[in-house]
């Protein structure tokens, strides 16, 4: 198990996972509680949502939904331009880097008033970020794990224990009890993000901010460590 965790990058720890999930699942709640029903950080709830405004004819509300797709849509595109010109730079602060570009645009939803047109703008900001999110952190623990939804996981989930049930796999066993545990952090993730915009209205995205600063700490701490390990 040391070899293992010892092979991984500081930004694929499951610690890392934990903290970017609990901020992914606060953030859905807070933006569909807060900013006009809307899901930001999976855009599947926003599309079927503008089909079904398309069907009823109600125009007014196609943009509520199609502007945070389409951000979500360019914050996938500005991860991987990021990451091509950070790679190109040999820069190892890419992961970090998309951390606080999140980091700075919550700070500016924290601002941003809650009402109309305005909530469309919060929702695409958080939309792009989760973008950025899901197309960086797509790896923890040697598991495809996703940070920002949780239909992929619960999938993996099903799949593994299966196979450690029915096949007596002990490896897809611990591989299920990881999934697991993302899942539990999400909907707890979700259950704080409900109880944080009942007491702190707009501002109530800084617990999440909280979360991803501290998965920077985590990640560079992690980096010097095993820099010093290398050097001894």
């Amino acid at each position: 198990m040391a070899t293992e965790q010892s092979a991984l990058l500081p930004s694929q720890r499951l610690r890392v996972a934990y903290l970017l999930t609990l901020a992914g699942g606060y953030l859905d709640a807070y933006t569909y509680f807060e900013r006009g029903g809307v899901f930001a950080n999976a855009q599947t709830g926003n599309i079927v949502k503008l089909g079904i405004a398309l069907a009823h004819g109600e125009r007014d509300t196609y943009l509520l939904f199609l502007l945070p797709i389409g951000a979500f849509a360019l914050g996938l595109l500005s991860a991987l331009a990021l990451t091509d010109l950070l790679e190109a730079r040999g820069s190892r602060l890419k992961r970090r880097s998309v951390l606080a570009l999140e980091i700075i645009g919550l700070a500016i939803v924290s601002l941003i008033p809650l009402e109309g047109q305005y909530n469309t703008l919060a929702n695409c900001i958080v939309s792009y970020v989760a973008a950025l999110q899901y197309e960086t952190f797509s790896s923890f623990h040697g598991y495809a794990i996703v940070t920002t939804m949780s239909t992929g996981n619960l999938r993996k989930f099903i799949d593994a224990l299966y196979a450690g049930v029915v096949h007596r796999d002990t490896a897809k066993l611990r591989q299920a009890l990881v999934f697991l545990s993302i899942i539990v952090t999400f909907t707890m993730g979700a259950f704080l993000g409900a109880l944080g915009t009942d007491l702190w209205d707009r501002a109530a995205v800084m617990p999440a901010i909280a979360c991803l600063a501290l998965a920077i700490v985590v990640i560079t701490i992690l980096r010097r460590r095993n820099l010093g390990a290398a050097e001894r």
